[in-house]
């Protein structure tokens, strides 16, 4: 299953995939994929290699969101995998499956309470592929925490094997049990979305599909002849883009259209976010790659006035 989203990412991401993948890997991926089949772990490396280099471009952010998507997917087939309202018990089921899928300790549970888990990861590759897989991993445990239930979950990285002298790699995933202060919703908001990077703003549409109508923005100039012609409950927007950055777009659209919901989701949060915050030029504040709760939260939520 996990080949397959691999196989899946890189028919549709990346075109010129044939040009850059030896003719082994090639024939791999232009063949019939078989979900029950075992591949060889120095495929999964190298395909992984070519989705770095040249669909994500070494970008954490997209390998993260890539890991929350994977979760849905699987427990689509697997139902039974997710633990409602126990992020601690599907942790656990969940290091169980993947050692379905790997003849060695690639993801174990060092340990686990009502809300953190520590994890370590060894899948034996090299380092830019060990790297990758273990934003993915991040991602798909942040994300299998909130399926369950478990709020505002939010993984780092503790140790980091690919760096000279660091010990095996562990990252934590954290998370809050108990339900938020109740806020009205949004039935369905309209959002837009404004985001350089075509990846970023596929994974958040995935991750709101059946809970926002969705429009993406590449930049600024895109996004304010939107906003001329579309009505939006919200924009969305990334920080650093070409020609012109989000707190710049956010503040325009404060001045032009006041009465919309305005977020800033940003992978290096600057300092001058703070300062348009208390202006009331941005709503909110949220660091990217953000849990799909998080997300829904900011979006679908009206401003208070």
């Amino acid at each position: 299953m996990l080949f397959v989203d691999y196989v899946r990412m890189l028919r549709r991401q990346l075109p010129s995939w044939r040009e850059v993948l030896s003719p082994a890997d090639a024939e791999l991926v232009g063949g019939r994929v078989d979900v029950d089949a075992w591949y060889p772990l120095a495929s999964f490396e190298r395909l992984g290699v070519a989705i770095l280099q040249h669909v994500v471009r070494g970008e954490h952010d997209s390998i993260r969101l890539w890991g929350r998507q994977q979760v849905q997917a699987i427990l689509t087939y697997l139902p039974a995998l997710k633990s409602d309202d126990d992020p601690r018990d599907s942790v656990m089921r969940f290091q169980t499956f993947l050692s379905s899928l790997f003849d060695f300790d690639a993801v174990t549970i060092d340990s686990v309470d009502d809300e953190e888990a520590v994890l370590r990861i060894s899948f034996g590759m090299g380092a830019a592929a060990e790297e990758a897989a273990t934003w993915q991993c991040v991602g798909f445990f942040e994300e299998l925490v909130a399926a369950s239930n478990g709020r505002e979950a939010t993984g780092r990285l503790l140790s980091r094997s690919w760096l000279p002298g660091e010990p095996p790699t562990t990252f934590a995933v954290g998370w809050v049990m108990g339900l938020p202060s109740p806020r009205p919703f949004l039935a369905r908001p309209r959002v837009l979305v404004v985001d350089d990077e075509p990846l970023v703003a596929r994974g958040v549409a995935r991750l709101l599909v059946h809970a926002v109508d969705f429009t993406h923005a590449v930049d600024a100039a895109e996004a304010l002849r939107l906003l001329e012609t579309r009505e939006f409950d919200a924009v969305l927007s990334d920080f650093n883009m070409p020609e012109r950055d989000g707190l710049s777009l956010l503040a325009e659209v404060a001045r032009r259209w006041p009465k919309l919901k305005r977020v800033l989701h940003s992978g290096a949060m600057p300092d001058e976010a703070r300062v348009a915050l208390k202006r009331g030029e941005v709503d909110e504040l949220i660091d990217k790659p953000a849990p799909r709760d998080v997300l829904l939260r900011a979006i679908a939520t009206p401003r208070r006035t």
